[in-house]
């Protein structure tokens, strides 16, 4: 063995180990790459997961909220509509109405942020717009008051003013009509 195949030898050993090392470093590194993006996207999925979650659960609640006050608003009317405004048949309705309208007016600003922030501002503007006419529909209920409680509380009459009712039926029916539609888009927006 000559000092030049020694040297070779040698040589290849250094090559061979510094390809080795060389590697198992690049393994190493690449792994610690991975863990620390791993961390990281995991995290955004479970984010993505959570943000799903909330979001279908709050479009339920909000469906929710949106379809039983329309249809108490719509009730409502039909039955001014038909004069069906006795106390025995008002006394339920209206006390359904306001539980349908408060819950609504009290979450108003909640339900508004959460469409601001899990679908976006078409979206929110259809709400508000939808919330438009939830408060037309209130304030025409609302000029009907007196006459409810002279039926339902002092028992003075025994129905409302028929002319009166007349009179909130023109705003009545327009704002349940656009109500309905722009409820309707909404829901199919954020769906």
């Amino acid at each position: 063995m000559t000092m030049t195949d020694n040297q070779d030898g040698w040589l290849d050993n250094i090559k061979s180990s510094l390809k080795t090392q060389t590697a198992t470093w690049l393994v190493a590194f690449a792994i610690a790459i991975l863990g620390l993006f791993s961390s990281h996207i995991t995290e955004s999925v479970k984010f993505a997961l959570n943000r799903a979650d909330l979001r279908t659960k709050q479009f339920e609640e909000l469906a929710t909220e949106v379809s039983h006050y329309i249809f108490s608003a719509e009730l409502n009317t039909e039955f001014i509509e038909h004069d069906w405004t006795t106390k025995a048949t008002m006394t339920e309705l209206l006390n359904e109405y306001n539980e349908s309208i408060t819950t609504l007016r009290k979450k108003e600003f909640v339900y508004q942020s959460w469409i601001q922030k899990f679908w976006g501002k078409n979206e929110a503007d259809q709400f508000e717009s939808f919330m438009k006419y939830v408060r037309e529909f209130d304030s025409s209920v609302h000029s009907l008051n007196d006459e409810f409680e002279e039926v339902n509380i002092k028992g003075s009459k025994p129905k409302i003013d028929r002319k009166r009712a007349e009179e909130a039926l023109k705003v009545m029916k327009p704002a349940i009509d656009n109500m309905r539609k722009q409820g309707r888009a909404l829901l199919a927006a954020i769906e």
